[in-house]
């Protein structure tokens, strides 16, 4: 897999920008380091998503493991919408993916058929809320997946996905709250993050 980065004045920026905010957050970025962002862009929005789905709710290993099984049924590529369509949920199935999660994977397909995932040179276009709109219209998909789409397939700077658990827990650890914050909280208290809250999303992560 083709792996880029943020460009490094775009990571320097963001990094200054959010030391500054405060104690805390220079403390952070002090002890996590540079910022290495890695982006999957070489990926279309539709294969994006597949993966994301596999991505979802379980460890990078396991998840790994099962996609890994269900790229060898199309000889270890990804699959076009309508090869995914034609092949049986058993088989899909047979991969370790959930019957929840193949239905998905159905869903992301007759998407792809339908227009609703734009494709690569409609997606650069489009606005986040317009992208999130769209794929979070798929049954199954939701608000976080598409934030991680922009995220890690689009490069999109200013993304703070505020349900993320690990996003939660990193803002408890940085500030040493005694609860989680709540995903409206962050979504306020994220607005002095802007226009980095990705970078921000990044350092969250492993601040705990």
């Amino acid at each position: 897999m083709v792996t880029k980065t943020l460009s490094h004045y775009q990571l320097k920026a963001s990094v200054s920008f959010l030391s500054r905010l405060d104690k805390d957050w220079e403390g952070l970025i002090k002890k996590v380091g540079a910022c290495h962002l890695k982006l999957s862009s070489e990926l279309s929005p539709y294969e994006s998503l597949l993966k994301t789905i596999a991505y979802q709710q379980l460890n990078i290993k396991a998840a790994e493991n099962i996609f890994q099984r269900f790229l060898a049924q199309f000889n270890g590529r990804f699959p076009k919408a309508h090869e995914l369509l034609e092949v049986d949920s058993s088989l899909i199935r047979e991969s370790g993916f959930s019957q929840t999660k193949t239905e998905t994977l159905y869903r992301i397909a007759e998407a792809a058929i339908n227009k609703i995932i734009p494709e690569e040179n409609e997606i650069i276009h489009l606005s986040d809320n317009e992208i999130i709109k769209r794929l979070s219209s798929i049954k199954g998909v939701g608000i976080w997946t598409a934030q991680m789409i922009l995220i890690f397939n689009l490069g999109r700077l200013d993304v703070l996905p505020t349900h993320d658990l690990g996003v939660q827990k990193g803002y408890q650890a940085l500030k040493k709250l005694g609860t989680l914050p709540k995903p409206r909280e962050l979504l306020l208290i994220g607005e002095i993050w802007k226009p980095y809250r990705t970078i921000a999303t990044w350092y969250l992560w492993r601040s705990n």
